[in-house]
């Protein structure tokens, strides 16, 4: 990286917000991003601003100097984007970490990139808001690159790309823009109602490398008057398919507004999260609303529950020790959760696949996922979630960042996943930042893939 590229980069930010190679810093933050898979980025320089207009002028330099971008919110890798290739610049947002505004009476926060789950929470609990965060496991995630990453949550409020209203952008030239009604000035709706007039381009910045955001509003959920959490664990295939199948009138009717989360085993001891009895799946879910109606639904659900052979409610007395529920408890209450993952810990790359809230789905899924992790001699561990109307399976591959052989097999693993899952039928629809390359270029095979390639062109151009 020439002199000169540096100066620029301390211009914008100042220059004890730039690092480059052989300082020390640098070296540790450059060990810590994850790989991209399917890319050979060479990253010369790590810059990081304080204010929209210094992000703007850090896309433009490296548009000027001709180089990639790996932007990162924050600790956690959730929401991480490549752009390019070769010689990159780090745009590091962890210093746009305020939160901008929040309005209680609304139940809204306006937040800028570098605000994770953890920070929010704290802010809502100094003000006395009573609203709570729908958050991802890691409470390091950025709450904005989860809204980029489609990150899913575990309260009613666990779509966090729906939960998304107004938004600041960078685009690849340079220019900022406010979207929805926030494109008019003072405008009082900007985290009130999503659309502008004409089409809503907020979701280009979804998984894409063509808009960076420097602030982001989101609704917030309030206080439930009632809260039951429940348990059970899934003794085979034909127990996880028969709940599938009770469940699911109950999520199109929304009775059951919060995600139901179904996690295998190996996932919970990969994520040093122990959990009562051998069954291979363990579900939780909780029922929310107004007291009178939580004690009337609770019974019924649960008879529902024990009608299903192979289903058994786990006691709240057995639960009470677990750390893995204690935690899931928190998330579903609409609090961070409290762990943060083991440095020394292998770390888990993710691809979620989409399909249908049926028993035939997700056998078929589950199948399909082992038969590919068999052929290669790689575990994969999985969790189902409920989310909506569909049925999402989160497929995570676990790697060591030390171990240099771990890329290729990692590729060889995802390259295969994506074919044998779209051969039978289910799509990718998210990924983790390991996977965004290559799951792009699967994906752009299609229509829609070469529509988002021609969108993207045509603003960098």
């Amino acid at each position: 990286m020439n002199d000169s590229v540096i100066s620029q980069a301390a211009a914008i930010t100042g220059p004890a917000n730039v690092l480059k190679p052989g300082d020390s810093r640098f070296q540790e933050l450059i060990q810590r991003l994850p790989p991209v898979l399917g890319t050979r980025p060479d990253f010369r320089l790590v810059a990081s601003p304080a204010a929209p207009t210094e992000v703007a002028a850090l896309v433009r330099l490296a548009r000027q100097e001709n180089l990639g971008l790996y932007t990162r919110y924050s600790a956690s890798a959730v929401g991480s984007r490549l752009r390019g290739d070769g010689a990159c610049l780090v745009l590091d947002l962890n210093r746009m970490n305020r939160v901008l505004a929040v309005d209680a009476k609304y139940a809204y926060a306006r937040v800028e990139p570098g605000v994770t789950y953890l920070d929010l929470a704290r802010h809502l609990d100094r003000e006395g808001t009573g609203l709570l965060v729908d958050s991802e496991r890691d409470p390091r995630a950025s709450v904005v690159g989860s809204f980029l990453s489609k990150g899913v949550g575990h309260t009613p409020y666990a779509d966090h790309a729906l939960m998304q209203c107004g938004a600041e952008f960078v685009l690849p030239d340079g220019v900022l823009l406010r979207t929805g009604m926030g494109a008019m000035a003072d405008n009082r709706a900007w985290p009130l109602y999503k659309f502008a007039l004409g089409p809503y381009p907020d979701g280009l910045a979804l998984q894409s490398d063509i808009a960076i955001p420097t602030q982001m509003g989101i609704w917030l959920m309030g206080r439930p008057p009632a809260f039951q959490p429940f348990a059970l664990e899934l003794s085979d295939d034909a127990a996880l398919g028969g709940i599938l199948e009770m469940l699911r009138p109950l999520k199109i009717n929304n009775t059951l507004g919060g995600t139901i989360t179904i996690t295998h085993r190996d996932l919970a001891r990969a994520r040093r999260s122990p959990a009562s009895g051998g069954a291979p799946w363990r579900l939780s879910g909780a029922l929310y609303g107004i007291p009178e109606v939580v004690a009337l639904t609770a019974p019924v659900l649960t008879a529902g529950f024990r009608s299903v052979a192979g289903a058994r409610v786990v006691p709240e007395a057995e639960l009470g020790a677990d750390p893995g529920w204690q935690e899931q408890v928190a998330l579903m209450a609409g609090k961070p959760g409290f762990s943060t993952p083991d440095p020394g810990a292998a770390c888990l790359a993710k691809l979620v696949f989409a399909a249908p809230q049926e028993a035939p789905t997700a056998i078929k899924m589950q199948d399909t996922v082992q038969r590919v992790a068999a052929a290669l001699g790689m575990p994969a561990l999985m969790e189902f979630q409920l989310v909506g109307r569909a049925l999402l399976l989160s497929v995570y591959l676990s790697y060591r960042a030390t171990d240099t052989g771990a890329p290729q097999l990692l590729a060889r693993m995802a390259s295969s996943l994506l074919a044998q899952m779209s051969q039978a039928g289910f799509g990718v629809c998210s990924e983790s930042v390991e996977f965004s390359r290559l799951a792009a270029d699967h994906a752009g095979q299609g229509g829609l893939g070469r529509l988002q390639a021609r969108l993207g062109t045509a603003l960098a151009s």
